[in-house]
């Protein structure tokens, strides 16, 4: 089941790499049981040197991978079943070269000391301080606790926990403009915090964002819209809200009708409505024709 740190992770990558190559959630491994990773991305080679500008997640995604994130240490168990995910992948991608997978990223909120005991993990040469490559296997340990503060961890560190978001938070509210794609992830994520806190869902990160804050950030992306021409990325930013508030996808109809409004009312008035309304009054105003 699908946890409100999941959610973040999936947002933070979708942010960073949907338009530079192939984001996939929930990709589909083939073996004799169905299984699934959480994110899986190719590259596009033409997207290469704006991938690069990202920094960090840039160097990640040079050849296909898949993301695991973890809010907290994954076990042993959670490890071997990633490996297995992972060599299964590869295996297929050798009958299907569309779906090829290179190296899974497991991005740990906790330091897995069993996991790195267990596989005799060692510090990747060359890669910042909390990579881990285990012995024998294309699969590195991403202990973000451990991440140097820097610009082009903050999207990484975004997906910790505890201590560890709450840095990266306050990193990225005093340097958005100098964070790689930081104005996106200061969006996103103070609007999955604010909707998690409005749904009641156990808040570890005790940050200073609120709904005013929120609806600020709203209002400076309907701005820009008004000058630079809103995005594709803009738009499924606020796509994301809503269905994080309504607890599922969106139907073709409803997608319909979103991207409709978003053009006829703008962002800002889809985000008063994400931030005021419970899931159904929500769906019911997705429902009606007449509703602005």
């Amino acid at each position: 089941m699908a946890t409100p740190h999941d959610a973040r992770a999936k947002n933070i990558l979708d942010v960073m790499l949907d338009d530079l190559g192939t984001l996939e959630r929930e990709f589909e491994v083939a073996s004799l049981k169905a299984q699934r990773a959480d994110l899986r991305f190719a590259p596009s080679p033409e997207r290469t040197e704006e991938r690069h500008a990202l920094g960090l997640i840039g160097r990640m995604t040079d050849d296909p991978c898949v993301f695991e994130p973890f809010q907290e240490a994954p076990s042993i168990e959670d490890v071997e079943a990633c490996a297995r995910k992972l060599l299964n992948a590869r295996h297929a991608g050798t009958l299907d070269p569309t779906r090829a997978v290179e190296r899974a990223w497991l991005l740990c909120g906790g330091r897995p000391d069993g996991a790195i005991a267990r596989w005799n993990a060692r510090p990747m040469p060359d890669w910042p301080t909390g990579f881990y490559a285990l012995h024998g296997l294309p699969l590195a340990l991403v202990v973000l606790s451990e991440l140097p503060h820097t610009d082009d961890t903050v999207a990484l560190r975004l997906m910790g926990a505890g201590t560890t978001l709450r840095a990266a938070i306050v990193d990225l509210r005093s340097r958005y403009g100098a964070v790689p794609r930081g104005d996106r992830l200061f969006e996103v994520v103070v609007q999955d915090l604010v909707l998690a806190r409005g749904e009641g869902e156990a808040s570890q990160e005790n940050v200073m964002v609120d709904t005013t804050e929120a609806r600020a950030l709203i209002k400076r992306v309907w701005n820009a819209g008004h000058t630079q021409g809103i995005s594709r990325g803009e738009q499924r930013a606020l796509t994301r809200q809503f269905e994080h508030r309504l607890a599922r996808p969106l139907s073709p109809e409803e997608h319909a009708t979103l991207a409709a409004r978003f053009e006829g009312v703008g962002p800002e008035r889809l985000g008063d409505l994400v931030l005021d309304l419970d899931a159904d009054a929500l769906a019911a105003w997705l429902a009606d024709p007449d509703a602005r």
